[in-house]
């Protein structure tokens, strides 16, 4: 779409189509969304199927808030915050350095972009829904509790994303794609686990704070990789770099 708009009109109408389409998205979310007890489009079943589902290990002893220093100092979160912060520079890179890996690599012209980067991010959608399966399965096959089974969704993804890091060894554009589907379906799988991590272990007073703090350091990270990537792509190239986002997965 973007570069459909960039070749029909001009850049400035992609951001115009992107920013438009995000102000419809914005406004049917305030229009539709309501809490469980408040959307009247639930049956009197379903609401209290949901309802009484929610978190009941928090309900009767959680009912003080942690305050964020707390919450700093607490091991879990760091046990959730080191992984997204070594994690997360990996999706920052496949995010935003696509198109222009393809084009100084391989000399992808813009239509030739447009065919094949949007391949990781489908793939990606596929790990962030087959993500959220995996825990049970392991749960069942493997009889691990849940804490574990989230960590082995971690785990698997972390290992897959050996392939985008090998990415170097090829000189196939087709390879390369297909490595960096590899690495979306990956690293969206190990974020989802690591993301539904916080509201496992910390109640609903303090899930918010715990998970906005954890994604800011793993968005800190992928700002930090992203100056990397701009200044050391064109003199090391990018293999060496995807090599180290597999290294920072698997650590």
């Amino acid at each position: 779409l973007v570069v459909w708009a960039i070749v029909m009109h001009s850049w400035e109408m992609a951001f115009i189509i992107t920013g438009a389409l995000s102000m419809v998205w914005a406004l049917c979310w305030l229009a539709f969304y309501k809490h469980p007890k408040d959307q009247k489009k639930l049956t009197d079943e379903e609401r209290d199927y949901i309802l009484n589902g929610q978190e009941s290990q928090h309900q009767s002893n959680n009912a003080k808030k942690m305050s964020a220093w707390q919450i700093v100092r607490n091991r879990q979160f760091w046990g959730i915050a080191l992984p997204r912060f070594l994690a997360e520079p990996a999706w920052g890179t496949i995010n935003a350095w696509i198109p222009l890996f393809m084009f100084k690599v391989y000399g992808f012209n813009l239509k030739e972009i447009a065919m094949f980067a949007w391949l990781p991010m489908l793939f990606a959608d596929f790990g962030c829904v087959l993500g959220g399966y995996m825990p049970m399965l392991f749960q069942k096959y493997f009889k691990v509790n849940l804490i574990v089974s989230r960590k082995m969704v971690v785990t698997l993804g972390a290992v897959l994303m050996i392939g985008p890091g090998i990415i170097g060894l090829f000189t196939s554009p087709y390879v390369a794609i297909a490595l960096l589907c590899v690495g979306g379906f990956a690293h969206q799988s190990l974020s989802g686990a690591l993301i539904t991590l916080s509201s496992d272990v910390f109640g609903r007073n303090e899930v918010a704070t715990a998970n906005g703090l954890t994604g800011g350091a793993g968005w800190l990270a992928s700002t930090l990789f992203a100056l990397v990537v701009g200044a050391l792509a064109d003199t090391i190239g990018f293999g060496p770099l995807f090599a180290v986002l597999a290294a920072f997965d698997v650590l």
